[in-house]
């Protein structure tokens, strides 16, 4: 999942945050955070426009800025206030990031926790389904593909600005649960797809090669199999290659040995 987020946040510049995402960049202090900044953007204009949010904007910067300087514990200390008294979507904004700083420690059990909590509660579809991606990714060692495939299918629609990364994640699960069909479909799809982030494109092809030489070596190795069967399946009684003629030269002769006696 390397730049994963760049890719995220390539995608999302095609869809409706494209100008709050230009207008806020700047934010976005690096690319594990970029994916978030234009959900951040749109609650900071909606901020100018009601008023009364401007402390939590605040709060969350200075949590991103922690974050991004490697003070790891004074940013998780305030993303944690942040999701206990802040407006409710920053409360997202901050169980993400808090997610995100929980994998930095090394904890991806407590970041799956974060990322599901923002999933559940969160009202604004970027963000919810942001959360339910990265909680797919800090929990993936224990989940089977059909968890994976199930929980992510529902992202790879026309409409999703995480199309291309959901489906990937979906690839990614198939091929580590050997289910090469699956796999080979799902990356055949991103390869061609012109809409694509270059990278996604890039490994999806590098997986369709890979998946090929599969393929190539496991024919042989298929083929080999059938013979054995079908050497293995013959009936033992039968004589094998030349010993049938043996045996009928065999017995000719004993027939005529019988005779002169």
């Amino acid at each position: 999942m390397v730049d994963i987020f760049e890719e995220v946040d390539e995608e999302l510049r095609r869809d409706k945050y494209q100008d709050l995402l230009r207008q806020w960049g700047p934010w976005a202090l690096g690319a594990a955070l970029a994916v978030i900044a234009g959900s951040v953007a749109w609650q900071s204009f909606d901020a100018w426009q009601t008023g009364g949010r401007q402390t939590a904007s605040d709060a969350f910067i200075a949590a991103m800025t922690h974050s991004e300087s490697g003070e790891l514990a004074l940013a998780a200390a305030g993303l944690e206030t942040l999701a206990e008294n802040g407006t409710p979507g920053y409360v997202s904004l901050a169980l993400i990031q808090r997610g995100n700083v929980a994998i930095e420690q090394g904890d991806n059990a407590a970041a799956t926790g974060f990322f599901e909590q923002a999933a559940a509660q969160a009202s604004d579809p970027l963000l919810r389904d942001m959360a339910e991606i990265r909680a797919v990714w800090s929990s993936w060692d224990s989940l089977s593909f059909s968890d994976i495939d199930l929980r992510l299918s529902r992202l790879v629609n026309a409409d999703s600005p995480y199309r291309h990364i959901a489906r990937e994640t979906i690839a990614a699960a198939a091929l580590r649960a050997d289910n090469i069909e699956r796999a080979r479909t799902q990356y055949q799809f991103l390869s061609f797809s012109s809409d694509a982030p270059a990278g996604v494109q890039r490994r999806a092809q590098e997986a369709m090669a890979l998946i090929a030489q599969r393929m190539a070596l496991a024919e042989p190795a298929a083929d080999e199999a059938t013979t054995d069967d079908a050497v293995t399946g013959a009936d033992p009684s039968a004589p094998v290659d030349g010993a049938a003629e043996t045996a009928a030269e065999e017995e000719t002769t004993d027939a005529g040995d019988s005779g002169d006696d």
